[in-house]
């Protein structure tokens, strides 16, 4: 008998103290404002990553814009991975600087340091490279390439807190790192970010730029609030068993478009702009802070629980051929937020998935290299495209379980051994109608 009732795909590293948080600020928290919680959070944060200085931003988008605008003078380049979310590449083009392309490895889906050197020339201000779903980017051979050159290293670890790359937290590499704190990380405080340094000009100029932000920060987490909250009720196990996975299901197998491009992740992107929106130019709040504080002393924990269940998908995955897997790595430089597979026939795999009564996700990020909002920045970049069309996510987050990943890896051979029986029974059918 099928099993239709999986464990939801994702859920949030959120918990009833996320909320009551919340509604204590609201009620209380925000007549009174106190700056002590978030000097406390930078404090344990410069602690635990080992650097001078940490300033908290309204999200972690801002704290790219802000170290891009620290680092280069207006008009020069920046060399960064296509395969991202759309308002980084807005960010380094409100801060003054040009993006440049770098295509990505198929593995890691991460900026490839060939094409980083490749690439850097006279006018490149800064090199930007993203530790995506919690692998490390090779940071400290960029770093080495940069510093041949004098260039300034960024590094965007939104999706990395907690990962280190031969020893070193990722972030603290190069010349300034910025971690996210969105409600879909591992330490999240609904909305925010962090930038940290050793540089104290960086510094001195970030909170220089944030002195007058005075845009109200309540609105925009109170909406992610509310989206945190349906996306938990709706994760609940036997909520999701019971009513939304049928439903999903039913929608997905049947193409119900008003129903699948409802719950379809999509990233956010600011609106087209010449400069930094005004939605941006907000403060972190004590809230965040206090989120933050609660939530740093788990994250080890879970990314032990992370790489558990990535050795199970590697060595249950690594024999079929089609499959594109992420290095396996126990060092602490791949903590896979998400476990990311390339397949050629993604959509098809996705549906034998479904049909199997299994719940895993498509890669919802684009190729950003040959968008057509930056048709002006046009590079081929063919590895981000196949990544783009190619790549799935199997589930990780702790509250699953080793059975769910097994029974993941269980249908994902299922669909593989289907597929060599159909081209054996091809095979045969050909030889027989050549012998006759």
């Amino acid at each position: 008998m099928l099993n239709f009732r999986p464990n939801p795909k994702n859920r949030l590293y959120t918990n009833l103290n996320s909320y009551l948080t919340f509604l204590n600020y609201i009620l209380v928290g925000r007549l009174w404002p106190d700056r002590k919680k978030i000097d406390l959070f930078e404090k344990a944060l410069c602690e635990r990553f080992g650097t001078d200085y940490a300033v908290c931003v309204y999200q972690c988008r801002l704290g790219i814009y802000l170290a891009v605008k620290a680092l280069i003078k207006p008009g020069q380049e920046v060399i960064l991975s296509p395969y991202t979310i759309v308002d980084v590449i807005n960010m380094v083009i409100f801060a003054g600087g040009r993006p440049i392309f770098a295509d990505v490895d198929q593995q890691t889906c991460n900026i490839s340091a060939v094409e980083v050197e490749r690439l850097i020339n006279p006018n490149t201000g800064a090199v930007l490279i993203t530790h995506l779903h919690g692998l490390a980017a090779e940071a400290h051979h960029i770093k080495e390439i940069c510093d041949r050159s004098k260039i300034p290293l960024i590094e965007d670890a939104a999706q990395s807190f907690g990962v280190k790359e031969q020893g070193k937290p990722v972030g603290t590499i190069g010349d300034v790192g910025v971690f996210s704190f969105e409600m879909h990380k591992n330490v999240p405080t609904w909305l925010g970010g962090v930038v940290v340094s050793n540089r104290q000009d960086v510094v001195e100029k970030i909170h220089a730029e944030l002195k007058d932000f005075s845009h109200p920060p309540l609105p925009g987490i109170t909406q992610k609030v509310k989206k945190g909250l349906i996306h938990d009720i709706a994760s609940l196990p036997i909520l999701f068993q019971l009513l939304i996975y049928p439903i999903l299901r039913f929608s997905y197998l049947n193409n119900v478009e008003f129903i699948n491009s409802r719950v379809r992740r999509k990233p956010q992107e600011s609106k087209l702009a010449k400069e930094l929106p005004d939605i941006y130019k907000s403060q972190f709040t004590p809230l965040q802070a206090s989120l933050g504080l609660s939530k740093i002393k788990n994250v080890d924990r879970d990314i032990k629980t992370r790489i558990e269940y990535a050795h199970i998908y590697y060595e249950g995955l690594k024999d079929i051929d089609g499959l594109i897997l992420p290095p396996l790595r126990t060092d602490g430089s791949h903590t896979y937020l998400w476990f990311p597979v390339l397949y050629s026939h993604r959509e098809d795999l996705l549906r034998f998935m479904f049909e199997q009564g299994r719940d895993i996700a498509a890669g919802h990020f684009t190729s950003t290299a040959d968008s057509p909002r930056f048709e002006e920045f046009y590079r081929d970049c063919p590895n981000s495209k196949k990544v783009e069309k190619e790549l799935l996510y199997l589930p990780t987050y702790p509250r699953y379980s080793h059975h769910e990943v097994e029974k993941n890896i269980e249908v994902i051979r299922k669909y593989f051994n289907s597929k060599v029986a159909s081209t054996n029974e091809i095979t045969k059918e050909l030889v027989y109608e050549a012998s006759k």
